[in-house]
């Protein structure tokens, strides 16, 4: 499962038009609806992200949410120890 990755940009979106995001990314709603729970985007999407969102969601994040979300797992063990 992929939460880190799509809640960063969930929270992101809370406040903005998923509309207004995906015309400026140049995709359609829709399709903003399913990165946000389960497509990975293509690296040059992931690049238009991380510009849109001026960093707050990072190319990274998108492309390899794996990483994120182990090292997520890892920070709430280290708290509960």
């Amino acid at each position: 499962m992929v939460y880190y990755r799509t809640m960063r940009l969930k929270d992101y979106l809370k406040s903005k038009s998923r509309h207004q995001f995906a015309k400026q990314i140049g995709t359609t709603k829709p399709y903003v609806d399913r990165l946000i729970y389960c497509a990975r985007p293509s690296p040059d999407l992931a690049l238009k992200i991380e510009w849109a969102t001026n960093g707050a969601v990072t190319r990274d994040e998108l492309l390899f949410p794996e990483l994120y979300q182990s090292q997520s797992q890892q920070h709430g063990q280290d708290k509960a120890e």
